[in-house]
């Protein structure tokens, strides 16, 4: 079998398994060691400690693969996010579009692991490596190198037939194939991405300061979310797709109407563990867990400025499990017209003798119309 057959071969398999867009790109050191240092040392890394890890081989895939000589990169698409809903009136939350379903990193890595399978089929003997977005590799480099596309001002990889909608996947191979001219940027001047962001975590210089990110704060972000960012989470209860949806790439497309996209806010608070699981332990949600959805749909209610919201937020005050959710509840009461009227202060007052100083103290600055 020649090289060039080999190389056909080893991506059409992956395209028959739902990789799009597979191509190449030689191994070798990316020229991203200081500006990652830069970026660690300024500590946007935040509660991503996985970012610290295996340094050295997110710059040189070399120093922990010496073995590696081409490196395929692919696309996975995902459907777009649904049509809006008017989720103040519904109170209901946003969750990301990619989250829908069961845990992309699970389906991603059985796909991967069949290609290797077909791989060491086409090429006996051939040593692989494979990652989906939690590998020490910087899989948006190796996109743009490989010619899957580039990477955006919102610095995720946009090719120009699926836009943005899709998770990366990467295989490292022993084998010297013939890589593929690198991507060529296309987003020109547009800056809507830019524009759409409420956060401004999206920077001069196709950098994102993640520690303002909404999809950061509702899924990483283990603890209390600052109070001035709070009310610009809007609805989103998990990840954010506001960037975007205005890109030209994308085309303003719309996927299918999936209800579970858009949860009841009180039933994210209502959850025990059991009925946490039961929802969404075969989904990506498990990476944040009960806890940080739950703080995340009491900050969407307060958002949501509903007096329908009034018992949910009480409720959770005095009775949710966790402080951190205890406590930005007391913030979102505040943040209802009147503090929630009546109701809304006894629960706020009873929160005053909470054992937890976070939640007295979010309680005691919702009393005094500072929440």
């Amino acid at each position: 079998m020649t090289v060039h057959e080999r190389r056909r071969r080893i991506l059409e398999a992956g395209i028959g398994l739902g990789f799009t867009r597979p191509r190449v790109a030689r191994v070798g050191p990316v020229d991203r060691r200081e500006f990652y240092e830069r970026w660690i040392a300024e500590g946007r890394a935040g509660d991503m400690r996985f970012l610290l890890h295996h340094r050295r081989a997110r710059v040189d895939p070399h120093t922990r693969y010496p073995w590696a000589r081409s490196l395929v990169s692919a696309f996975v698409p995902h459907e777009p996010p649904p049509p809006p809903i008017d989720w103040r009136r519904e109170m209901r939350g946003r969750i990301a579009a990619y989250a829908y379903g069961p845990d992309y990193h699970d389906v991603i890595a059985r796909g991967l692991d069949a290609w290797r399978d077909e791989i060491a089929r086409i090429a006996p003997g051939c040593r692989t490596a494979v990652f989906v977005d939690t590998g020490a590799v910087f899989e948006h480099e190796w996109a743009a190198r490989a010619g899957v596309g580039w990477t955006g001002r919102h610095t995720l990889t946009l090719n120009e037939e699926r836009g943005s909608w899709g998770f990366l996947a990467e295989v490292l191979l022993d084998l010297e194939i013939e890589p593929d001219d690198a991507a060529i940027d296309r987003c020109g001047t547009c800056d809507r991405c830019v524009a759409a962001c409420p956060t401004a975590a999206i920077e001069d210089g196709y950098r994102l300061d993640p520690r303002r990110c909404i999809s950061y704060l509702t899924i990483e972000h283990k603890g209390s979310i600052d109070p001035p960012l709070r009310p610009l989470l809007g609805a989103w209860v998990f990840g954010c797709d506001l960037c975007q949806e205005p890109c030209p790439w994308n085309g303003g497309e719309r996927g299918r109407d999936r209800t579970e996209l858009s949860p009841r806010l009180a039933d994210l608070l209502a959850m025990d563990d059991d009925a946490f699981d039961r929802a969404y332990g075969t989904t990506a949600l498990r990476r944040s867990g009960r806890i940080r959805v739950a703080r995340n749909a009491a900050v969407a209610l307060g958002n949501g400025g509903q007096p329908g919201a009034v018992p949910i937020l009480a409720a959770a005050i005095v009775s949710h499990d966790a402080p951190l959710v205890r406590a930005h509840a007391a913030w979102a009461m505040g943040t209802l017209p009147d503090g929630g009227g009546p109701g809304g202060r006894r629960a706020l007052d009873a929160a005053l003798r909470d054992p937890d100083e976070a939640v007295r103290a979010e309680s005691t600055a919702a009393l005094a119309g500072g929440g």
